[in-house]
């Protein structure tokens, strides 16, 4: 019985280490592109600190992705089994809150109205503050995801991509808002976290061993949006790029 259970373990371990390096193709893909396009282009400072945000994600899904795996299956990591890195989850809901905050961020920077804007900066401020006591006080930041965070983030950031798109059809923008980086960041981001937290959020309640084709969906949602959302990135990046070698 020990010898199946290990083998349903190390299958279930390939399937995720597959999905893992599909990820972590298409995030160096975005992050290389959008390198290429900030080194051409003359672009303002936030689409700058995207590239770097984006080097920043998958640092962490290269990292603490790969880590469970690297201590579970080698022999160099295993000193760790018993330590808090055997186990992703507090790195992921710390990373979580950098996320949102710094698309939050992002898009409050692209509204025009000086009024909207500082009540989005008051707004950040308040989730910033919430979220952090939430990971303090939960008892739960090593083993679950921070459920409050992942909802509360998720309707703020469709909120404020909402508005810029309100912006945008009172505009001119609209006869090139295609031509905009933001407009692709804007796609990618809404669509992967409007599929992808409500996942997260159930899969809270599953498993491997309560329910594997659960499982095997989760996989195959996580892997499409973000397959999804960073190939956004990259025809925002070849898009705009084009866009300045025409002027």
């Amino acid at each position: 019985m020990s010898l199946i259970i290990e083998e349903e373990q190390v299958i279930h371990q390939l399937g995720t280490n597959m999905f893992l390096i599909v990820i972590n193709f298409f995030e160096i893909v975005a992050a290389i592109v959008g390198t290429i396009y900030i080194t051409k282009c003359r672009e303002d400072n936030f689409s700058r600190y995207f590239v770097c945000f984006l080097w920043f994600s998958a640092f962490v899904d290269i990292v603490f992705g790969w880590l469970p795996t690297l201590i579970y299956y080698t022999e160099q990591f295993s000193f760790l089994k018993e330590t808090i890195f055997s186990n992703n989850q507090w790195a992921y809901n710390a990373f979580d809150l950098i996320n949102f905050s710094f698309y939050l961020l992002f898009f409050i920077n692209f509204i025009d109205s000086y009024k909207i804007k500082k009540i989005g900066v008051y707004i950040l401020i308040g989730y910033v503050i919430t979220s952090l006591l939430n990971l303090v006080l939960s008892g739960n930041f090593f083993e679950t995801p921070m459920i409050y965070n992942l909802i509360l983030g998720t309707l703020l950031l469709i909120l404020f991509i909402i508005y810029y798109y309100y912006q945008i059809l009172q505009s001119e923008q609209i006869l090139d808002f295609y031509k905009t980086i933001t407009f692709y960041v804007s796609v990618g981001a809404l669509v992967f976290h409007i599929i992808v937290n409500p996942v997260f959020i159930y899969g809270e309640y599953y498993n491997n061993e309560k329910s594997p084709e659960f499982v095997q969906i989760y996989r195959i949602i996580l892997t499409t949006a973000n397959i999804f959302m960073y190939s956004c990135y990259t025809i925002g990046f070849i898009v705009c790029l084009r866009k300045n070698k025409s002027y």
